[in-house]
């Protein structure tokens, strides 16, 4: 357990989470369980949600603090239910400006009276311009995997730099006012002009699981068209047991499955259980369970959700940590048949390297921070 500086007082923290995919909120109890064990207290936790993204009852369960919900921007799937539509997603933020209009002014309103000592910040554009409302003296910090877009030793997404563009100016968006952004990272990298890359903060009770090879397939798909690409691939390979988690469970998949293909609704402990037995794990390209799963020393293929320029990151920059290789589900039948074990040295120093996150982190809470908060 890390503890707080001598003389430090306890502070009272509240989070902000976008709530668009599951990373941010995973990080959110990591960091909340670490707080808490240092005697720091975060006193609220607000989280973007829309009808088709609400805030999962593990994280209300997990987080350890009052949870409330504003309406935010969204990434709406295009008409197969796979990969964001930019139309559609631009349309949709252009009918609900007002709504978003009311919940900047409400966050705005709700931070200004907690008063905290520190806001933290996981990627969530309308909070990283509500910070301007902050009481004055509040800190903030500013968390995301995608705060190293640009960094000199990350990796780049093969194409779209359009793509690049509007990420670079979204990190931007979230982390204002942030004196340095903390980007989580696979390895140890160096500072970056305001960025300090971190190591990735997981959730308690990781390093407790018993590690298996039951032999299934363990998958997660955002949405429900990748899960059809699942329960097609099963089909195909009948002897293969498939555990895929999908927001809504078996209905979000419709299509009758191979009665080997089980979906199960998003849900924090059945999945770290099921990864920890899986022979490998297949899923959207994100940070989160692609560092669980490398924890685990798991084969890892990571699948871009289509027409996201950010998942294209996360994938190449897993396959340079060696952490994952890059691919789509039409990938399934290669990578199943030839599991890329990652290197049992890489998976140690990344453990090494895990552990390292309570004191970073409760050094950055603190503002014990220089150009680098690693030492």
């Amino acid at each position: 357990m890390t503890k707080r500086l001598a003389g430090q007082p306890p502070l009272d923290v509240v989070f902000v989470v976008q709530g668009e995919g599951r990373g941010h909120l995973t990080q959110a109890i990591a960091l909340s369980a670490h707080l808490r064990d240092a005697g720091h207290r975060v006193v609220a936790v607000y989280v973007g949600e829309s009808s088709v993204r609400p805030v999962p009852e593990y994280f209300v369960d997990e987080v350890g603090a009052p949870v409330e919900g504003f309406e935010a921007p969204i990434l709406v799937p295009d008409r197969h239910l796979r990969g964001m539509s930019v139309g559609r997603t631009a349309w949709h933020s252009l009918v609900h400006l007002p709504a978003f209009a009311r919940s900047f002014a409400w966050l705005s309103h709700r931070i200004r009276a907690h008063r905290p000592d520190v806001v933290v910040n996981f990627y969530d554009l309308l909070a990283g311009f509500a910070h301007t409302f902050s009481p004055k003296g509040t800190r903030r910090v500013a968390v995301a995997h995608n705060y190293l877009v640009g960094h000199p030793d990350a990796a780049a997404a093969p194409s779209g730099r359009a793509g690049r563009l509007g990420l670079s100016l979204l990190s931007w968006g979230t982390g204002w006012g942030a004196k340095h952004r903390l980007a989580l990272s696979y390895d140890e990298l160096p500072p970056h002009r305001a960025v300090v890359p971190v190591p990735p903060l997981l959730r308690p009770g990781l390093e407790r699981l018993s590690v298996t090879d039951q032999g299934y397939l363990l998958a997660y798909a955002l949405n429900p068209g990748y899960a059809l690409d699942l329960a097609t691939w099963q089909g195909r390979n009948p002897e293969v047991a498939v555990h895929c988690y999908i927001e809504g469970g078996r209905a979000a998949v419709g299509a009758p499955c191979h009665p080997k293909f089980q979906a199960h609704d998003l849900g924090s402990e059945a999945f770290l259980k099921h990864l920890a037995g899986c022979r490998a794990f297949v899923g959207t390209a994100g940070f989160e369970s692609t560092c669980e799963a490398f924890f685990l020393g798991k084969p890892v293929l990571s699948v871009p959700v289509e027409g996201q320029y950010e998942q294209g990151f996360n994938a190449v920059d897993a396959r340079r940590a060696g952490a994952a290789r890059a691919g789509s589900y039409a990938d399934l039948d290669e990578f199943w048949g030839d599991l890329p074990w990652p290197d049992p040295t890489s998976v140690e120093r990344f453990r090494g390297w895990v552990g390292r996150a309570p004191g970073v982190f409760l050094r950055a809470i603190e503002g014990r921070m220089g150009t680098t908060v690693l030492h």
